[in-house]
């Protein structure tokens, strides 16, 4: 089947995009076989494949199928002739940062996908920061070199520290709370990765890390302490737990930010006062109540941190146990 297909070509656009996927924080075995899976799954005119046939390719088949699909889109689109290669930046990336890839992944990895073509002449501006950097690095063969650029243009990938965060609001403000302190997580290569509770943080630890080469760090609030326990006689020696002390993440908000993005929110009709988020001991309950007694709808947590995020406006916004947080957090990522 490799040699005896017919195909459409990928559009400069569906490329891009392509390739922009494959130059993030995402373990390959997930980013590689994705993105292959879908050029195949858009392109392919005969033999007609389901999404159970293209799982059921062998690596081999699918690289082979996906290098002639990509090359020859590339060769149309730009009118050229050329030797397919392997941009070896892209590799010295995925070396660097993963490990214990298995067989499949790394036949994938190996595909000789012509991007040069894509970096060197597809219109700079439109082109993703991640590409621009790829195309800045593309003849570096020493991984400092690479890691320079990286904290110059302030990228997240490659990372140098991943932070596993319990919930949603962990990982919108933090990184926007650095960034106002001058501690910015993307030049400091700290990639924040919510787990969606910290019931599930010890799980998605357990899942990464045996594939990334980086080093971890799990936050989590003072009624994880059970947790940070048996944790701290199971992890790696590279690795660091943060719990916080006082509570829970929002109980170290500044009352005075959270006061503000609520009366920016809902003034006139509700206004909320200092002593509004003191009647109960946890911060998230007296916001419960704010939104449950005034009729202002589902308190969500998502939603609410890019309001705090929005309206985070001076350095004293930011309390100062968020600020050492984010001292140990960056002091650990050194």
């Amino acid at each position: 089947m490799k040699d005896n297909f017919k195909f459409k070509n990928l559009t400069l656009d569906e490329l891009v995009i392509s390739l922009d996927r494959l130059t993030r924080f995402k373990l390959p075995e997930i980013s590689y076989y994705r993105v292959f899976s879908e050029i195949i799954s858009k392109c392919l005119i005969t033999p007609k494949l389901s999404k159970h046939d293209i799982e059921n390719i062998d690596a081999k088949v699918l690289s082979s199928m996906v290098e002639k699909i990509w090359n020859t889109s590339v060769k149309d689109i730009f009118n050229v002739k050329f030797l397919p290669v392997q941009n070896k930046v892209l590799k010295i990336l995925i070396s660097e940062t993963y490990k214990n890839i298995d067989n499949y992944t790394k036949t994938l990895i190996n595909t000789k996908l012509n991007i040069d073509y894509i970096l060197d002449f597809a219109d700079s501006e439109k082109l993703p920061i991640n590409l621009r950097f790829l195309k800045q690095a593309k003849n570096f063969e020493n991984y400092d070199e690479i890691i320079k650029l990286r904290k110059e243009m302030k990228l997240l990938f490659p990372i140098q520290k991943l932070l596993i965060v319990e919930g949603i609001t962990e990982e919108i403000l933090l990184p926007v709370f650095a960034k106002k302190l001058n501690s910015d997580f993307c030049e400091n290569g700290i990639y924040v990765l919510g787990a969606g509770g910290k019931s599930k943080s010890p799980a998605l630890y357990s899942q990464i890390h045996d594939k990334i080469k980086v080093p971890v760090i799990l936050l989590f609030d003072n009624d994880a302490k059970d947790i940070c326990d048996v944790l701290k006689n199971n992890i790696d020696p590279k690795d660091k737990i943060i719990c916080i002390q006082k509570g829970e993440f929002e109980d170290i908000l500044s009352v005075n930010l959270i006061k503000r993005v609520l009366n920016n929110e809902y003034e006139p009709a509700s206004v909320v006062s200092i002593s509004d988020l003191k009647v109960h001991k946890r911060m998230c309950e007296n916001i419960e109540e704010i939104y449950r007694t005034r009729h202002l709808g589902e308190f969500k947590k998502s939603k609410f941190a890019k309001l705090i995020a929005e309206s985070l406006k001076y350095e004293t916004d930011i309390s100062e146990d968020i600020k050492l947080l984010i001292q140990d957090i960056i002091s650990l990522a050194r």
